[in-house]
């Protein structure tokens, strides 16, 4: 397995993956998947996916991708744009316990052709009942690793059948924006820097202070933060240093919420940016309320 580098967007470029698929042939290895990102967990990048399935047709590779965060924004209008050429990916990996805010453990894999799942993964034997052939009454485990398994899927059909596709769409639509909002908040304020571009839901920031002394200002930002108990923000490394990240996939996440948030921010931010510089300063005594 090779890592590859991202560009500044935090995304991989099709003429990266060349390079190394040219390399490994070069050394008598035999390139066989390529992967792409739909959303990734530092920053939500979603990757050129239309040069990479343009790529792996050309390599005569399987082309998978991880859009296992992004994937069900696909059905709003701006996230189908951002996800364009997902549509010829051989495989996908989705979380509906993500984009569909259902229950943990609600995950799957897409594949383009049933056969392919179904033959690594069949089996028979004296004590398995007689497995079903008709096309749609599928036994999954023969799709899977998986001999005993819940019905995951239920969850998903049930929710779709009760609110129907357009509350989760608008859901979604919903978050998209509240991301660009925070977004445009983020940059607005001082001393406060965006490390990378918001593609779907997920705003990665940090103090606007070089190497080590922004690491400590922003883990200390993020504590602060948290410690109020009304908003939770999550930490990450990226390339090496610490950066704050707001995601927006709650569907609990509204305006109101997002703005006490970013209220938070910028109330924690003054005073610590004050004591960094050794100036004296009124912090607010963080509120706490009943939970995040």
């Amino acid at each position: 397995m090779r890592l590859l580098p991202s560009d500044g967007a935090c995304r991989l470029q099709a003429a990266t993956v060349a390079v190394a698929v040219a390399e490994d042939r070069a050394r008598g290895l035999r390139p066989a998947v390529v992967v792409g990102n739909a959303g990734t967990v530092h920053t939500g990048a979603v990757d050129p996916l239309g040069k990479l399935a343009d790529l792996a047709t050309r390599e005569k590779l399987w082309f998978h991708v991880d859009d296992a965060y992004g994937d069900f924004f696909a059905m709003t209008e701006v996230g189908r744009k951002k996800l364009t050429g997902i549509e010829r990916a051989d495989s996908l990996t989705v979380d509906p316990h993500k984009g569909l805010f259902l229950p943990y453990g609600t995950g799957c894999v897409l594949v383009r052709e049933g056969a392919d799942l179904r033959r690594p993964h069949a089996m028979a034997n004296d004590y398995l009942p007689q497995m079903q052939e008709e096309a749609d009454a599928q036994d999954f485990c023969e799709h899977s690793p998986e001999l005993s398994r819940d019905f995951r899927g239920l969850r998903v059909w049930l929710s779709f059948k009760t609110f129907g596709a357009d509350a989760f769409r608008d859901a979604l639509t919903e978050k998209l924006e509240l991301a660009r909002r925070a977004e445009a908040a983020i940059r607005s304020i001082d001393g406060l820097e965006l490390v990378a571009p918001t593609d779907l839901s997920l705003v990665t920031f940090r103090v606007a202070r070089p190497g080590e002394e922004g690491d400590r200002l922003t883990k200390e930002l993020l504590a602060r933060v948290n410690a109020r108990c009304r908003v939770y923000l999550s930490g990450t490394l990226l390339r090496g240093r610490f950066a704050m990240r707001i995601c927006v996939l709650s569907f609990r996440t509204h305006a109101d919420r997002l703005d006490e948030g970013l209220a938070q921010i910028r109330a924690e931010l003054r005073p610590l940016l004050a004591e960094a510089a050794g100036r004296p300063s009124a912090a607010p005594a963080p509120e706490r309320g009943p939970g995040r």
